[in-house]
This record gives C-alpha cells, sequence and structure tokens, in this order.
C-alpha cells in the first residue's frame, strides 16, 4: 500500500481469491490501507495473472486482467492440500482479521478450514465468502457461476438490448464487481459488530442474491403492477437518448411533471406541458420513442451534442452527452478528482515510457483519495510468511 489512505491501518485479510469477485473486494479494502495477503497456487496463481493485454518485458509483465483487481496487495504461495502449508496458513488466520474466498462452495471445508471450525479456533475472524448461490444449500447451491451466467439469471439480461433483440449484457465483469461491493460492505459490517461483541461473523454474498437485488426497481413494479417489464422499454419512466446535429447521443430521463415542465421550456415549447398525449408520467413514457424522441432531435438538429446537453441543463433539466470510453478516460471532471491514479509499479509503464493508471477507489475521505501501491509478483512475499522456505518469486 503506497501513501495514501490509511483508515484500515492495522487490518490483515487473508483471501484465498481468484478472477474478479473476490479480488475487487479485498482490493477496496487494500486501497482503504488494510494488509491483503493473497494466498495463490504455487507455480501457477490467480488465473487472471495472464490475461491480455499485458505491459512490461515479457518475463516480467503485469497483466492488464490482473492490475485493475489486485495492486496494492502482498502475494503468498501455499499449496493447502499440503500439511506444511497448511499449518502456515493457520498461523496466517491467527494473525488475521479477515479471511476472504470466492472458492465454490465446500471447498473450505474440503481443506478441513469449514467456517464454523475456523471461528472456533479464531473467534475473532470475520470469515467472508462470496459464491455463485450462497453456502446455505439450496436446488443450485452446486452450479458453477460466471458474471455473464449472473447477469442472465438475474433478469438483468432480460432488460438489456433492443425491444426485438436477443438478451444483451452489461460490460464484463458488472456482477462480480457489485458482488465484491457487498462483500465489503459485509466485511465493514462484521467488523463494527465485532468491535462491540468481540466476535467475528460469517458473511455469506451469493452473486445471485446480489443480482437479483440489484434489479430493485423492474421487481418493485413487478409486484405492484404484475406486469413483466421487457428490454428497449420503460413503461414507468420516459427515459431514453436522442441524436443531436452532430450525430452523437445525449442521455435523458424526465421522471416528474416538473422535469417534463423544465424540458418544455428547453424546447421553447410551453403548451407541451397539456399535450393530452403527453401530460402524466406514464403517458411520456409510452409516447418517449415515437413523439418525445423526435422532437428533442428537431430541437437539437442546429447543435451538437455538448451545446443540446448544455441547453437542457440550463433550463434545469439533467441531460448528458453519452461518452465513450475514451471520452471518460479524457474527461476534465474525472482528472480534477484525481480518478485514474498511476500504478506505483515499475513495469506499468507504455512503450513511449508513460505511466499506466488506473481508476482508484471511488471515494474520498477528508479530500483524499487512495494511491494504490505495486502489483504484486507471484509470491513476491513468500520470504516473510513462509520463512523456513526460499523465496521463488514467480515473474
Amino acid at each position: 500500500m503506497s501513501d495514501g489512505l490509511h483508515l484500515l491501518d492495522g487490518i490483515r485479510v487473508v483471501s484465498l481469491e481468484q478472477f474478479i469477485a473476490a479480488p475487487y473486494c479485498t482490493q477496496i479494502l487494500a486501497d482503504a490501507g488494510a494488509e491483503v495477503i493473497k494466498v495463490e497456487r504455487p507455480g501457477t496463481g490467480d488465473p487472471r495473472r495472464w490475461y491480455d493485454p499485458k505491459v512490461g518485458p515479457d518475463d516480467d509483465y503485469i497483466s492488464g486482467g490482473f492490475a485493475s483487481y489486485n495492486r496494492g496487495k502482498k502475494s503468498v504461495e501455499l499449496d493447502l492440500s499440503a500439511e506444511d502449508d497448511r499449518e502456515i496458513f493457520d498461523q496466517l488466520l491467527g494473525t488475521a482479521d479477515v479471511l476472504v474466498s470466492n472458492l465454490r462452495p465446500g471447498s473450505l471445508a474440503r481443506q478441513g478450514l469449514a467456517p464454523d471450525v475456523l471461528r472456533e479456533r479464531h473467534p475473532r475472524l470475520v470469515i467472508c465468502e462470496i459464491s455463485g448461490f450462497g453456502t446455505t444449500g439450496g436446488p443450485y447451491a452446486q452450479w458453477p457461476a460466471f458474471d455473464s451466467v449472473i447477469q442472465g439469471m438475474s433478469g438483468l439480461s432480460s432488460l438489456i438490448g433492443e425491444q426485438d433483440g436477443p438478451p444483451g449484457l452489461a460490460p464484463m465483469g458488472t456482477m462480480d464487481l457489485m458482488s465484491g461491493i457487498y462483500g465489503t460492505i459485509g466485511i465493514l459490517t462484521a467488523l463494527v459488530g465485532r468491535a462491540a461483541t468481540g466476535q467475528g461473523s460469517h458473511v455469506d454474498a451469493a452473486m445471485y442474491d446480489i443480482g437479483a437485488a440489484f434489479l430493485e426497481r423492474p421487481l418493485t413494479l413487478h409486484e405492484y403492477t404484475g406486469e413483466v417489464p421487457t428490454r428497449g422499454i420503460d413503461r414507468f419512466s420516459p427515459v431514453g437518448a436522442f441524436r443531436a446535429g452532430d450525430g452523437a447521443w445525449v442521455s435523458i430521463v424526465i421522471p416528474t411533471d416538473e422535469m417534463w415542465r423544465r424540458c418544455c421550456a428547453a424546447l421553447g415549447n410551453p403548451e407541451l406541458e397539456t399535450d393530452p398525449e403527453l401530460n402524466t408520467t406514464l403517458k411520456r413514457a409510452e409516447h418517449m420513442a415515437d413523439r418525445i424522441v423526435p422532437m428533442l432531435e428537431e430541437w437539437a438538429k442546429d447543435m451538437d451534442r455538448h451545446e443540446a446537453a448544455a441547453a437542457l441543463r440550463a433550463a434545469g433539466q439533467p441531460a448528458g452527452v453519452v461518452q465513450t470510453v475514451a471520452d471518460v478516460r479524457a474527461c476534465a471532471q474525472l482528472a480534477h478528482r484525481g480518478l485514474f491514479a498511476p500504478i506505483d509499479d515499475e513495469r506499468a509503464r507504455r512503450p513511449d515510457g508513460s505511466v499506466l493508471s488506473l481508476p482508484r477507489l471511488p471515494l474520498l475521505f477528508d479530500g483524499q483519495g487512495a494511491r494504490p501501491g505495486p502489483v504484486p509478483r507471484l509470491g513476491s512475499d513468500n520470504d516473510e510468511f513462509r520463512p523456513n522456505h526460499p523465496a521463488e518469486v514467480s515473474s
């Protein structure tokens, strides 16, 4: 952990983690100052270490699929099927505040590390398991799950895409990241509880639960109306995007009568407020595509995207340009906030010598943001945690 946030100084996290959900959870903790010890399989480590794209020397590169979830941590290689390494792992837990795992349900128990056993040996330990379907059984309990599977099963995919097209996917990792965030919330909640009781807790974070809960609005609408929300249309809120004169898109939502009044004022057409087809939110939602978007596009035909969005905002109507990833990376507001932090690692340089930057923990504390640390090499901290074993740091 580089100089930066120290809110979790003194908290030691041991993590049996791979891929995204648990690594993202523990990276949030590392960004906030916790010591995170990533336990990896000897010789191979987290599979995402080897993902493209890569930056750095051929024999010592940093994977883009790994850096974004693992910087600022320590790495130790342990084979939990070996008695000596299991003993080292148990010693580590004796010094830890938190254990995080996103192994499949039952994996900890098969290693003799079931949560009830661990909590008997280490009663102050907070244990967070992130899995596809939870650790309490049920018909799906043993199913494997990746992000896209949960996007589909949770209902999210049914709401993404064109009305007559196939189900879509949010950017890969959406449900993994959500699960990591909720895992972090669970851990911090359990640590607060431990401060009062002296006892740790078992946090059971199921990606499927989290994915379904993420759809709170569609589920609420279904509960109230019996209707099944579908992709490409929102019958309860006028929301969408229109093209400005430069062919680029502007995003807008008009959820209230007051917002509609402001929108009409921006369009210079206040009589639209009382149009019998558009005088309620539900009617405006029904006619968003066939009436409101065409009106907005006619109004904006002589403006570029920025001018159109600015004119709506000037009237008090929220609107924003639909940006590309490159636009976001170059955004002056995000630069002002310091969202993109340089990776504190000598390998994190492009061929032209410029330093790679990645989004930090997107929160400020007393005006200060995280300054993420370097990306650990596989086994970089073997000598600290395996004193009787020679360090064999893998590139």
